[in-house]
């Protein structure tokens, strides 16, 4: 004897797994795909190249007596 739904996966139930599945798979690539393009172009640390030269006087000698 089978009672309607009890045994099978209810049409409505797969409907939402596999919505949800959707879902964490799009924000998990959303994720990747940001963190890719904050390590490519705004790398923490990084030079530039046209960074102004220091103007302060060489103190590296100590003061004199």
């Amino acid at each position: 004897m089978h009672l309607d739904g009890s045994l099978r996966m209810k049409d409505t139930d797969r409907k939402a797994k596999a919505g949800m599945a959707k879902f964490v798979v799009t924000i998990t690539a959303l994720a990747l795909f940001l963190a890719a393009i904050y390590v490519v172009f705004w790398t923490p640390g990084a030079t530039e190249k046209d960074q102004p030269v220091s103007r302060a006087p060489d103190q590296s000698n100590g003061p004199d007596d």
